[in-house]
């Protein structure tokens, strides 16, 4: 029972290290940046822009800062700066799509069309294909290079992205499905721990044992998808009741039913305190 105690900590650990957190530096900033993107939003440039001028003093390795930066600082007039800040961003991620659109509005406002077409060309390749504003854009500049055809494909292509030049601009994000790989990779792992709760369930000669592991695991699902744990904490709880009641035997001693009641009940109240406090951590951590 220690052992499986032990190896059920260490793999929550190990989980929420390794494998639980499927978002990008990018991302990463862009939580920890949303006071800042709100005031840009909003249209408070000023505000926003010494915002940002201010964690780039305590960061300065945080691309989105720069690029929110920029967008502030173009749209108070001072494109070369802008640029510059750009570039410095682009310089410590070179993956984050909106800095390669940014970088190419400036050099197409300058009617650099060449150097402006590499810019959204790598935003087309960065974003994975999935955004409108880089096809948007390259088809544009598509039509100053003389290349007709190929740019009514890209405009084409940012109408099936439903395109809207507003939202886009302000870095609103694209609604995602709600069982997404990373939902369905937490909920593999839930099942396989689900498997050892119920285990420990059957076989603890004390509540102390199921109900740490409940607690802990109920912890990292809430940690690992705050905004979706109550669905993995459901799926635990269904699991371990299905488990018992389904696939196992209830004990003919007295006793011994009472000790696994008391486990696997406590267990499901844990679970979803757990799931909840999880999900605060981890929201308060993103502030």
């Amino acid at each position: 029972m220690e052992i499986l105690l032990t190896a059920a900590i260490i793999s929550y650990i190990v989980y929420l290290r390794y494998y639980a957190d499927f978002s990008t530096k990018a991302d990463r900033e862009r939580t920890q940046l949303q006071r800042g993107i709100d005031l840009y939003n909003t249209n408070q440039l000023d505000a926003a822009q010494h915002y940002f001028s201010q964690q780039i003093q305590e960061h300065p390795k945080q691309s989105i800062a720069y690029l929110y930066r920029a967008r502030c600082r173009r749209e108070l007039g001072d494109t070369s700066v802008a640029l510059a800040d750009l570039r410095m961003g682009e310089s410590y991620d070179d993956t984050v799509a909106d800095i390669h659109v940014e970088i190419g509005r400036i050099l197409y406002d300058q009617r650099d069309y060449p150097a402006a077409f590499i810019a959204f060309d790598k935003a087309v390749f960065h974003s994975q294909g999935q955004e409108a504003m880089p096809y948007y854009w390259r088809g544009l500049t598509r039509q100053k290079l003389d290349q007709p055809t190929e740019a009514q494909t890209d405009l084409d292509q940012a109408t099936t992205l439903e395109y809207t030049p507003h939202e886009t601009l302000l870095g609103s994000p694209a609604p995602t499905p709600f069982f997404d790989r990373r939902l369905l990779i937490n909920s593999a792992f839930v099942l396989v721990h689900s498997l050892m709760l119920l285990y420990a369930i059957k076989l603890s000669p004390v509540i102390h044992g199921p109900y740490l592991m409940a607690a802990v695991s109920a912890a990292a699902i809430g940690f690992a998808e705050p905004r979706k744990g109550w669905f993995l904490a459901i799926l635990q709880v269904v699991s371990i009741l299905v488990g018992y009641y389904v696939f196992t035997e209830t004990p003919t001693n007295g006793g011994k039913r009472e000790l696994e009641a008391f486990n696997l009940y406590g267990s499901v109240g844990l679970t979803f305190v757990g799931s909840f406090i999880g999900s605060i951590l981890k929201r308060g951590m993103g502030r």
